[in-house]
Order: structure tokens, then C-alpha cells, then sequence
């Protein structure tokens, strides 16, 4: 989605000392892709004054490939002119890559064209890059969700949205023998409120709860939601085997776009995984 109010969302970071009121925190790596070495340190410094961590850097798309290869959640910073192909080109790569990342493309110099061009690649955001650095930062807190803040964090904690009060059972001893804390919600509805109210680091969501649709229903609106619409959502479910999906359901992200997914009975070790993927350690 094209963003037109990431000025003014700037003018909160600044007036709220960097985090913007209700959104969760990010646990994202940003990156940024510029061909230029004193623009891209430029760029580099700039995010991790802001508070964005980690941040890496790359000249190239290839260099860049490599580097995020193993990243979940991730915010790249594409500039128009990266040492082995035009940002435009990049995107295009970005995309077939990572499906999900949020592309912020940067130009030293605007033109028309240039413009046009990026908006038809549908970025998340287009900055000038002789712009203050602040709407740089707004920019990708809004693609992203705000730093954590650093030491103020006990043991992560998930959220359980699954009406199977066994599956519950189960899931909880898992995770908290492993150092989670979790939370219980047997509904859509609650849910949403729990999630809302407690700010979990992850939430396992069930699709099938009182209807087929209440997992797609919650993904849809917790993305809408500027209070929970960054936390990772992974999605645990058996609706292929009881409704004869031919395909997982997280092939079409705007169907459920969850961070994640896993067929029902789930493997201990396997959830655990995607946990830590989901939940990088030491944010």
C-alpha cells in the first residue's frame, strides 16, 4: 500500500521520543541496498540512531540476497542506483526473494518518471534522500513497528488462539518448559483482545475455531490494527485434512497472511523452530 502520511507520523516520533503510541515492537531486521558508500552509510547511520536494530547494509542486490536469505520479517531500504543494477530492478528481485518485505525506495535525486515508476511497483514508501532522516525513520517504524526498547523484556510470550482446550494443554507445556510464557484465548474475539491488551512477541492461530473462517477472520483484522498488525502470526492448523484443501492456506497471504505455518499434529522441535525464527533471540 502506498503511504501518504508518514510525514506526519514523523512529527509523532519525534514529538513521542521515537515509538509511535499503540504499535508493537519490531522485531525486524532492516536493510539497506545503495550502491553509493557515503550515501549508504549516511542511510545506515541514520536508522540506527533512530533506534532501528539490527540494521545491515549491502552495494548490491546480489550481496543483499545472501544476507537475507535466512530473515523472516525484514524492511529493505532500495536505492535507485545499487553497483550491479538499477533499484527498480532490485525490487523486482526483492520480490520473487522475500514476498512479504516492505520496500522503502530511495533516490538522491527525484524525477517523474522515476516516481511513477516506483509507485506502479506498489513500494511501501518512496524518500528522497536529502529529506530529513526523521521521515526515513517514521517511514520504516511504520512499515515495521518501533525498536524494542533494549533489557526491559522478560521470557517472550505467546498467544494461543485455539478453541481446543487440549491443544492447549499440550502447546503450553511445550513452551514453557522451553522459557516462553503463554496466553489462552479459545476464540476469534478473545483473541483479539488478549492481543491487544498484552502485546504477545507471537500468537499461534488456529483456523478452524466456531466456523471454517475465524483463523482468516483474525489475521485480516489484527493487519488492520495499528496495535497488533506487526506481531509475527504463526498459523497451526488441520484444515487441509478436514475441509480437503489442496493447498496450504499461507500460499495466498491475502487470503492469511501469517509470518508462518504448520499442519496439524505439530512436532515439538518444529514449533519450537519457527518460534525462534519468529522471535529472533536477544530482542
Amino acid at each position: 500500500m502506498w503511504k501518504t502520511s508518514v510525514r506526519v507520523r514523523a512529527a509523532c516520533l519525534l514529538h513521542k521520543g521515537g515509538t509511535l503510541k499503540g504499535s508493537s515492537v519490531s522485531s525486524a531486521t532492516v536493510f539497506v541496498l545503495c550502491g553509493d558508500a557515503g550515501r549508504r552509510k549516511s542511510l545506515t547511520s541514520a536508522l540506527s540512531q533512530g533506534g532501528c536494530q539490527p540494521v545491515l547494509s549491502a552495494s548490491s542486490m546480489a550481496e543483499a540476497a545472501s544476507q537475507m536469505r535466512t530473515v523472516t520479517k525484514a524492511c529493505a531500504i532500495v536505492d535507485a542506483h545499487l553497483a550491479d543494477m538499477p533499484g527498480l530492478e532490485a525490487v523486482h528481485i526483492l520480490r520473487q526473494l522475500r514476498p512479504h518485505v516492505k520496500i522503502i525506495f530511495t533516490t538522491p535525486v527525484n524525477t517523474g518518471d522515476l516516481e511513477a515508476r516506483a509507485r506502479a511497483l506498489d513500494v511501501f514508501y518512496y524518500y528522497i534522500s536529502t529529506a530529513d532522516r526523521a521521515e526515513l525513520v517514521a517511514a520504516v517504524t511504520e512499515a515495521i513497528g518501533p525498536p524494542r526498547p533494549g533489557g526491559t523484556r522478560g521470557a517472550p510470550t505467546v498467544l494461543i488462539v485455539d478453541d481446543d482446550h487440549d491443544f492447549h494443554a499440550t502447546v503450553r507445556a511445550i513452551l514453557e518448559s522451553a522459557g516462553y510464557d503463554t496466553i489462552s484465548a479459545y476464540s476469534e474475539e478473545e483473541g483479539l483482545d488478549l492481543a491487544r491488551s498484552n502485546r504477545p512477541d507471537a500468537i499461534l492461530l488456529d483456523i478452524i475455531m466456531r466456523t471454517t473462517t475465524d483463523g482468516f477472520e483474525f489475521c485480516r483484522e489484527a493487519r488492520r490494527d495499528p496495535q497488533i498488525k506487526h506481531t509475527p502470526i504463526l498459523g497451526i492448523s488441520a484444515i487441509e485434512e478436514k475441509i480437503g484443501l489442496h493447498c496450504r492456506p499461507d500460499r495466498d497471504p491475502d487470503l492469511f497472511p501469517v509470518n508462518g505455518y504448520l499442519g496439524k499434529p505439530v512436532e515439538a522441535e518444529r514449533l519450537l523452530a519457527e518460534l525462534r525464527r519468529l522471535i529472533p533471540q536477544g530482542e
